[in-house]
């Protein structure tokens, strides 16, 4: 694979940083751009940088609609500095066959001889650097300056490029938001106070609580559980005061959700029990008067749930039921769980220190959804723990399945009052096949190749039906994307709920809620390999559908 790196401190990442990625990616033809906060930059040894936790969370939320840029966390995985030569090291150890380009800016150029190793990072990947439209000239004297130093190392990126101010930047989040940055970043920025100090979801006494909790749990856990734990919490909190926004569920008195406070507690004891040795769960339990039954006693270590709620309830003095109850949940769910349990649950498969690829949907879709409604990201949650079990010949615990059935149920439940309650559609009478056949004979009017239609309903909530198709060239992609939303707008009256992908990108995807459809370029189509991902659902006779 050909694979981009943009280092840096994302404190935040903003829309320049985004650009130059896609940019990069682009015009050298990358399958894949890692975005990599840096843990402690060189540089800035000295300075305040905002802590982990939300760097990484602020970059992983940026990057939801960009399917070929990916956060990398493996810096935040090493102690000490963040030196590029030994990331670079390290990838190139664990993916020998992985060609790297190392995207930098131009004061990056400038100062390069000052760098770590210089001359190793110069052998071991391309530095793609990026342009400043205001001194071009100058530029490419340098760039040819470096070149001659170290074996013609060195691109230029050819697209404008224009620096962001970090400082001003945070200056404008300080007052709320910012156009210079993705909304769900300004969101989060503004909802825990990263840049004013005044969290708008969290109350006081809630981040002294949390605060109180953090100082056992250092010295409790190992860095990496921590961190989990801490992404749990803020991920939780950020999910469900987003769902009840969207449900325009009232505030208490004082403008807090009281719900969001106890999913932010849950969040981050939900682990508590993780120092325990898993050989001895089993005799943890039974001697605190824990129920242990047989499937809990094959697979001990789900037990850490209902540990983790003893120890908070008996360590750190929790007594609200509800938090004692996510706590117990998030591991294997259940038949019945409110928002609390469920904001915690899809926020310990998503929060932004995971670096596992599950099988059904990205983490970034997963993370879009949980935003909008935590019962659905549950639910596909779900489903890749059960597909990776199954794929991997694991365990699946019986509660694991009765969690399955309700969210099922739940989610079903919630599309079938939605479509009752849509009066305000244009036009009623077709269903989400008609839509598939529409979107199949527009792409087959512009001469789309191999185009499939799977049915995905019975094995994922994601849509009805997928509808895939690739064309030979940039332009060919465009009109066939051009005349989907055409014929779909003309026939149903409807746009896409969303579209990811730029037009002269590798992968466009419209997403119509009951149907996704995916148009690539021939490679992107091969590399992505849908139909195997999706070799769960049923492939769709269409040789009646031309005309």
């Amino acid at each position: 694979m050909k694979v981009g790196i943009l280092g840096g401190t994302f404190d935040p990442i903003h829309n320049g940083h985004i650009a130059i990625a896609k940019a990069a990616g682009e015009q050298f033809g990358l399958d894949l751009v890692f975005v990599m906060p840096a843990r402690i930059p060189p540089h800035k040894r000295n300075a305040t940088v905002t802590a982990d936790i939300h760097r990484a969370a602020m970059t992983a939320l940026a990057l939801i609609d960009e399917p070929k840029l990916a956060i990398n966390l493996i810096e935040f995985a090493r102690d000490g500095a963040s030196y590029t030569s030994d990331t670079l090291s390290l990838i190139l150890r664990d993916h020998p066959d992985t060609e790297l380009y190392y995207i930098i800016g131009q004061d990056s150029l400038r100062d390069f001889p000052k760098w770590h190793e210089p001359e190793k990072i110069a052998s071991m990947a391309k530095l793609l650097t990026a342009i400043r439209d205001d001194n071009r000239e100058e530029f490419m004297k340098l760039l040819a300056e470096r070149n001659a130093e170290y074996n013609n190392a060195f691109l230029p990126i050819d697209s404008p490029y224009v620096p962001v101010s970090s400082t001003e930047l945070r200056k404008q989040l300080e007052n709320g938001t910012s156009s210079l940055v993705k909304p769900l970043v300004a969101q989060y920025a503004e909802r825990f106070g990263l840049y004013s100090g005044h969290s708008t979801v969290l109350r006081e006494e809630t981040i002294k609580l949390f605060t109180s909790i953090c100082e056992d749990l250092k010295a409790r856990l190992s860095r990496h559980r921590y961190e989990h734990s801490l992404g749990v919490a803020y991920f939780a909190a950020n999910y469900l005061q987003s769902n009840l926004e969207l449900q325009g569920v009232a505030k208490s008195e004082d403008g807090f959700y009281d719900d969001v406070q106890k999913a932010f507690l849950a969040g981050i004891l939900h682990d508590s029990a993780k120092n325990i040795p898993l050989d001895t769960f089993v005799q943890y339990c039974e001697e605190r008067g824990i129920d242990v039954d047989e499937t809990e006693r094959q697979s001990p270590e789900v037990l850490h749930a209902k540990a983790g709620r003893y120890i908070a309830e008996q360590e750190f003095g929790i007594t609200d039921a509800e938090i004692l109850s996510a706590i117990e949940k998030h591991c294997l769910g259940d038949n019945d769980m409110n928002e609390i349990d469920l904001a915690v649950y899809a926020a310990d498969f998503t929060e932004p220190f995971r670096d596992h690829i599950p099988a059904l949907c990205s983490l970034g879709e997963i993370r879009r959804i949980a935003l909008e409604d935590v019962a659905k990201a549950s639910l596909i949650a779900t489903q890749c723990v059960i597909k990776y079990l199954e794929d991997c010949g694991g365990t699946i615990c019986n509660k694991t399945y009765e969690t399955l059935r309700m969210l099922e149920q739940r989610v079903q439940n919630k599309n079938n009052l939605m479509k009752e309650n849509n009066t305000n559609m244009a036009k009623e009478n077709y269903t989400s096949l008609d839509l598939a056949k529409t979107a199949y004979q527009a792409l087959e009017n512009k001469k789309g190749f191999d185009i499939k239609v799977i049915e995905i309903d019975k094995v994922s909530t994601i849509a009805d039906y997928f509808v895939i198709a690739d064309g030979n060239n940039p332009s060919q992609v465009e009109a066939m994307v051009d005349e989907v939303q055409l014929q779909l707008h003309q026939q149903y009256d409807i746009e896409p709920k969303r579209i990811e992908g730029a037009r002269n990108c590798g992968w466009i995807l419209m997403d119509y809620g009951d149907i996704v459809v995916h148009v690539f370029s021939s490679q992107d189509r091969l590399f992505y390999d849908l139909e195997r991902v999706w070799r769960d659902g049923t492939s769709v006779e269409t040789k009646d559908w031309t005309e």
